[in-house]
């Protein structure tokens, strides 16, 4: 009888301590500016090839990410604009995250800055 009582209480914490652990949003706005990087780099590639061939960015406009090749979601952008000079500019209500990332062509070799705000939300790999 009391190896069943024992059990039953077992069960019943195991089952309370899922329901207190609920589904949280484990996306932080530094982590969701870290996926945007990842899910913007080949639009940074286009702008970059055209920007090192002395052509005109190809996409400037409306900014549309495509699906990425593991059939997962891009990440949720509220706002995004690729300007003439090849500069993406994001932002994100949810995340409360303004992402401008903008190329230097520098003897025909693009680098890319890159501007967060607010700051404490810009990863390591944002140079």
């Amino acid at each position: 009888m009391q190896i069943k009582a024992i059990g039953y209480l077992g069960c019943l914490l195991l089952l309370l301590a899922g329901v207190a652990c609920g589904h949280v949003d484990e996306i932080t706005p530094r982590s969701y500016v870290g996926l945007l990087l990842g899910d913007t780099k080949p639009k940074r590639d286009e702008i970059a090839q055209a920007l090192s061939s002395g052509k005109a960015v190809p996409n400037a406009g409306t900014l549309t990410l495509k699906p990425r090749d593991n059939g997962l979601m891009v990440v949720p952008i509220d706002l995004g604009w690729v300007t003439a000079g090849g500069a993406i500019v994001v932002h994100s209500k949810k995340y409360g995250v303004v992402v401008i990332q903008e190329p230097m062509v520098s003897q025909g070799v693009v680098a890319w800055s890159c501007v967060v705000y607010p700051a404490e939300a810009k990863p390591n790999v944002c140079g």
